[in-house]
C-alpha cells in the first residue's frame, strides 16, 4: 500500500512552483484543478478547492518521514530562507525523540520533515 495525502490549494501554478521548484518534487500530472508531484517514492495529490469546501485550501498536515533531516535542511535551506517570515522552521529535536523541520506551501498548507533520533532512530523507515 501507499498513501498519498490530498492537500487543498486555491490556484494550482502557485502550488505546483513551490512542490516543484522549492521542494524538489517531479509532476507527473497537471491537469488543471488537479496534479499529482513525487519525489523518492513520496505522492502527493493537489487539489484545487473553494474557500467553502469541506477541507479548505491551506489545512492539511503531512509528516515525511526522511534519513537525514539536517542534509535535507541544508539542500532547502536557501530557497527557505527567500520565503516570508513565518514560512518555515529550522530543525529541532523534540522530547518524543523526532528531530523535524516544517515548511507551509503557499495556501498555508503544512510540510514537516523529520527523522526518529534516539531510541527512534531508524524507526520509522520501513523501506528497508
Amino acid at each position: 500500500m501507499q498513501v498519498t495525502p490530498f492537500l487543498g490549494v486555491a490556484a494550482i501554478e502557485p502550488a505546483l512552483a513551490f512542490y516543484r521548484d522549492l521542494l524538489g518534487f517531479t509532476v507527473h500530472v497537471d491537469d488543471g484543478g488537479y496534479a499529482y508531484v513525487e519525489r523518492e517514492r513520496i505522492g502527493l495529490r493537489i487539489l484545487a478547492l473553494d474557500a467553502g469546501a469541506l477541507n479548505p485550501p491551506g489545512c492539511s498536515h503531512i509528516y515525511i518521514d526522511v534519513r537525514d533531516v539536517d542534509a535535507l535542511f541544508a539542500d532547502y535551506e536557501p530557497q527557505l530562507a527567500a520565503l516570508p517570515a513565518g514560512r518555515w522552521g529550522a530543525p529541532k529535536t523534540h522530547p518524543y525523540g523526532q528531530r523535524e523541520f516544517w515548511v507551509r506551501d503557499p495556501d498555508g498548507n503544512l510540510i514537516t520533515f523529520g527523522e526518529g533520533v534516539g531510541d527512534n532512530a531508524g524507526q520509522w523507515d520501513y523501506r528497508g
